[in-house]
């Protein structure tokens, strides 16, 4: 039987700094990552938590030129 490898976005729980497996600090805003043990594990510990990416808006923010 195979293990299946599947990405999910995923970020720090807010006011936390989660480090990669390679030393990288996590994005606040979240990033793609291949679950893993490493990453399933920091999920189990609530360090990090599952989160959709941002959404563009489509109108510029007021008092930006367009």
């Amino acid at each position: 039987m195979t293990a299946v490898l599947r990405a999910e976005r995923l970020a720090p729980k807010f006011g936390r700094r989660v480090r990669h497996a390679d030393g990288r600090l996590f994005d606040a805003e979240g990033e793609w990552i291949v679950l893993d043990a490493y990453y399933r594990r920091l999920i189990a510990d609530g360090d990090l938590v599952h989160t959709v990416p941002p959404r563009k808006s489509r109108r510029p923010k007021k008092g930006t030129p367009a």
